[in-house]
């Protein structure tokens, strides 16, 4: 009888060990990584992100930058950069050498391509570019299934969430301010991708208003991708000797 209310005790009195839910497909989609759109394999990406600035209703300023990204592997990669429309910068990762420029410049060839791999791996989210001002309050509302080019995604409406209490108290009045949000996102069931989006969102400051408009599309999904590499010299023969390792000295 005593070992039987011990038991009960302990069992009664302990506390559940809590388990955390994993995360959900749109969790995981705000915190993407490159690493997890190149275990997508093979395909073709494009973005673009346009802005428009209005001073007390009028316009004052726009532009538009666009990303394309034609991707294989880590050792085959074509990444390109516009703004207005032309082009700001180029790299291009393949069949064993590495080539970058800025704009229509000349192109500049690198020995391992590590360079070229650092450039993309920072400059390809325009998701991040264009809506960081929005990524605490950003709601996903499930629309259910489908399936973009044999893989089975999710769409998700997008919206904009209310702010805590603390964020109305303590608003910076220099920064612009989330006002609306909408648009609608498909996501890769796999690897929380964004193949698709199409979404607009509202930043306020006084009489300061800009509006940024992004579009994602990525296509041809597990298809092998037509990339050729430039044709460029790595250097003079003294910039090759300075490349070489020291010999050693004689003993």
């Amino acid at each position: 009888m005593h070992l039987w209310m011990v038991g009960f005790l302990y069992v009664g009195c302990s506390n559940p060990t809590p388990v955390d839910a994993p995360p959900t497909i749109e969790e995981v989609s705000q915190d993407i990584t490159f690493d997890s759109l190149a275990r997508m394999g093979s395909h073709h990406g494009t973005s673009s992100m346009h802005r428009e600035i209005y001073r007390d209703g009028e316009v004052s300023r726009t532009s538009t930058t666009s990303i394309e990204i034609t991707w294989n592997s880590w050792e085959s990669f074509h990444f390109q950069r516009f703004t207005d429309g032309t082009l700001t910068f180029e790299t291009i990762v393949h069949g064993g050498a590495s080539a970058a420029r800025d704009g229509r410049g000349p192109w500049k060839g690198e020995f391992d391509g590590e360079r070229s791999r650092m450039d993309i791996y920072t400059a390809w989210n325009a998701w991040d570019e264009a809506l960081g001002g929005f990524r605490d309050r950003i709601i996903f509302t499930d629309q259910g299934p489908t399936v973009v080019d044999g893989r089975p995604a999710r769409r998700f409406s997008v919206s904009l969430a209310p702010p805590e209490d603390r964020v109305r108290k303590n608003r910076r009045n220099n920064r612009m301010q989330p006002h609306r949000l909408e648009g609608e996102v498909i996501l890769d069931k796999a690897t929380a991708v964004r193949l698709r989006a199409d979404v607009l969102g509202v930043e306020k400051r006084g009489g300061l208003v800009r509006r940024t408009t992004l579009s994602v599309s990525r296509t041809n999904l597990g298809e092998v991708q037509l990339i050729e590499a430039p044709e460029v010299q790595l250097g003079t023969a003294g910039d090759l000797l300075k490349k070489l390792p020291d010999r050693p000295t004689p003993q």
